[in-house]
């Protein structure tokens, strides 16, 4: 959007709050241009798909009640008709103590998350990283199909401004490849997936997502079945991203307040090994929730909400801020202009004080190494149990032995984190959650004559 647009727009949103009398108000734009290729498992063009969207969330507050609305015309006819009917649809919710966010400076420039060689980058380089993934997932003869290898880019340009002063921009660019190969031996075949995302066009490694991915699937060929009981247990880091990401919801405010969090009544006091402290971190390098300012204007900055295994700090946007007589932590994030903020993390990274850089199977020795999970929606998000469907092999002497198949792990989220016995120094970003591999103690697996 050129700077007359914006002034523009800025110089109407102002004019309707006082013709409409209305307390506050904010505005946001968001322009995106997005791209997806794909290559089919000879390695010929499937999809190329581009598409661009440009729209604008309105809220106001009249007479302490919220109003929203939302429009993909920029034209002042249809913007006033947007900012008309937020202020009509607030007319009927409850009041609410609200106010928007005054202006601060950001620590971060607009553009900190920006690839500006994304201009440059040629549409052959980006078919060619998908050809380098084909060929790097080969890695064995069992590798019988390579499916659909995936590309896709996102540059999102943001302006908002409210009634309180704020006028802030930004542009972010992301990256992600993903895959999906099959492996066959005998009469079994297993698939396996994986993904990466980044900021920056040149960091992304299709060769070693592609290895991995294949690897995976061979490592769940065949297998045996477990005796159900105790195990000390290797995470991987994909597995420990799925924890975490089930666990983070607990840290949102309004889940707090709203008593649907595993850690409501938990502020303060300590829960996981001293040596563990987790970070919501919205300046990580190609962390895929990496911004200059939050979805309300609150500039981003690291927040520690463990620390040294005590609950320290929950997630907070300007609503629960207020509710709750809190400070905002910069976590409202808009998934789309058709909808109002809401809290949720930026990127979630899980450290230790005692991490060791060694290969975790040379640790554990022998143990079952758990690689994959299903079934997460299921975890209760108020006691933190879970039963779940997992995946994984077996280790002996710290190589690999033989998979490990229809296994259960199960047990409460809380005591798996407690149970945290050592930390790899082998962390991978999945998309905005940095995890490294584990070793747990004392995890249920149920298998035969479980």
């Amino acid at each position: 959007m050129k700077n007359d647009d914006k002034n523009r727009i800025a110089d109407k949103i102002k004019d309707l709050s006082k013709k409409y009398n209305t307390e506050g108000y904010e505005a946001y734009f968001s322009e995106s241009k997005n791209l997806s290729i794909s290559i089919d498992d000879n390695k010929k063009i499937e999809r190329i798909h581009a598409d661009e969207e440009i729209g604008m969330a309105i809220r106001t507050l009249k007479e302490q009640r919220m109003g929203f609305s939302f429009t993909y015309n920029m034209s002042d006819l249809a913007i006033e008709e947007t900012f008309k009917r937020a202020v009509d649809s607030g007319s009927i919710l409850d009041k609410q103590q609200f106010s928007f966010i005054g202006d601060k400076p950001d620590r971060l420039s607009s553009e900190e998350f920006y690839d500006k060689n994304i201009e440059t980058v040629q549409e052959t380089q980006k078919i060619e990283i998908l050809e380098k993934m084909a060929d790097a997932a080969r890695i064995d003869k069992r590798i019988v199909k390579v499916e659909r290898p995936s590309y896709e880019e996102r540059v999102n340009s943001v302006f908002l401004i409210n009634s309180e002063g704020i006028s802030k921009k930004s542009r972010t660019s992301r990256f992600s490849i993903s895959l999906s190969v099959l492996a066959h031996e005998g009469k079994e075949s297993q698939m396996s997936w994986d993904f990466q995302g980044a900021n920056t066009f040149s960091h992304l490694t299709p060769e070693r997502v592609a290895k991995g991915c294949s690897q995976q699937a061979l490592w769940t060929l065949g297998g045996i079945q477990l005796i159900t009981g105790f195990y000390d247990t290797l995470l991987t880091q994909l597995v420990t991203s799925q924890f975490l990401n089930v666990l983070a919801g607990s840290f949102k405010a309004d889940a707090v307040y709203k008593r649907t969090s595993m850690l409501a009544d938990k502020l303060h006091q300590r829960i996981f090994p001293e040596h563990i402290s987790i970070f919501d971190d919205p300046e990580l390098s190609d962390g895929l929730g990496s911004v200059p300012f939050d979805g309300e204007g609150t500039p981003a900055i690291k927040k520690t909400v463990v620390d040294k295994g005590v609950v320290n700090s929950f997630l907070y946007d300007r609503q629960y801020a207020v509710i709750m007589k809190a400070e905002t932590t910069g976590n409202a994030v808009r998934h789309s202009i058709t909808q109002q903020p809401a809290i949720g993390i930026t990127n979630f990274v899980l450290n230790s004080e005692r991490s060791s850089s060694k290969d975790l199977r040379s640790s554990l020795s022998d143990g079952p190494v758990i690689t994959e999970l299903m079934g997460l929606h299921t975890v209760n998000p108020v006691t933190g149990e879970f039963s779940l469907g997992a995946r994984g092999y077996m280790i002996r002497s710290g190589e690999f032995s033989s998979p490990c198949k229809a296994i259960t792990v199960s047990g409460n989220l809380f005591k798996l984190f407690d149970n945290i016995h050592l930390v790899g120094k082998d962390h991978i970003l999945y998309g905005n959650i940095l995890a490294p591999s584990l070793i747990i103690k004392a995890l249920k697996i149920s298998g035969a004559a479980g």
